[in-house]
């Protein structure tokens, strides 16, 4: 059988014209394009304002009172103001709370008034009873007027049930902090006590001025106009 040879010409693939050449490649640009990533933009941290330091709080006072057992019988008062003004579902247990420190610190308590007492025998001569009471008095409208009493009524029984977790030493040391929070829970214009510090102290002795000194050093002039031998 014989093969038949296909012609050269049929070998060859058609050649494409010139002309069609840009119509391929505008053909090609068509398809979908490709994502480029968005360049990082460096996004600058907010600047913090610029807050004025709000100033640490006071220390707490060494002492409030004359002393310590003087801080300690105020303290005693403001937490007998509380057990009797502080009504509500927490009196009974404020009031068991507060005989319990009364009974478990009596001596120390008693000595504590003892020296109020004291302070005002030392200074108040025949009259000191009537200074004293007055002074009591004083001190029980302090905390009877409050007018945070939520926030006095709160403090009270924490102080309560931290002076009965303690022995008589550790009340006696907490006695002015304990006084000191009382204070300021009651709002009291003078919670650590240095304006009335500042009322009993002696005034300070003027220092001698320019002109006093200048009259001191000078000698005094001889009556009638005389010379001075």
């Amino acid at each position: 059988m014989a093969l038949r040879i296909p012609k050269a010409s049929s070998l060859v693939a058609p050649a494409v014209p010139l002309l069609a050449l840009p119509l391929l490649a505008a053909l090609a640009g068509c398809g979908p394009n490709k994502q480029v990533a968005a360049p990082i933009v460096n996004i600058p941290a907010p600047i913090p304002e610029n807050k004025p330091l709000e100033p640490p709080p006071p220390p707490p006072p060494e002492l409030i009172n004359q002393s310590k057992g003087e801080d300690l019988w105020h303290l005693r008062s403001g937490l007998n103001v509380a057990v009797l003004m502080c009504q509500g579902p927490d009196n009974r247990a404020l009031v068991a709370s507060y005989n319990h420190v009364l009974t478990m610190h009596k001596p120390l308590l008693s000595q504590a008034a003892q020296l109020e007492v004291n302070h005002f025998q030392a200074r108040g001569g025949k009259k000191w009873q009537d200074a004293y009471d007055d002074h009591m008095t004083k001190v029980y409208n302090s905390y009877a007027g409050t007018l945070t009493r939520d926030a006095f009524c709160a403090k009270s029984k924490t102080i309560l049930a931290d002076a009965e977790a303690g022995d008589a030493n550790a009340f006696n040391d907490k006695a002015t902090f304990m006084l000191w929070e009382l204070n300021k829970a009651a709002g009291l214009p003078d919670p650590d006590g240095k304006l009335a510090r500042a009322a009993l102290a002696p005034p300070l002795p003027m220092l001698p001025t320019a002109a006093t000194r200048s009259a001191a050093a000078s000698p005094l002039a001889s009556g009638g106009g005389g010379t001075t031998r």
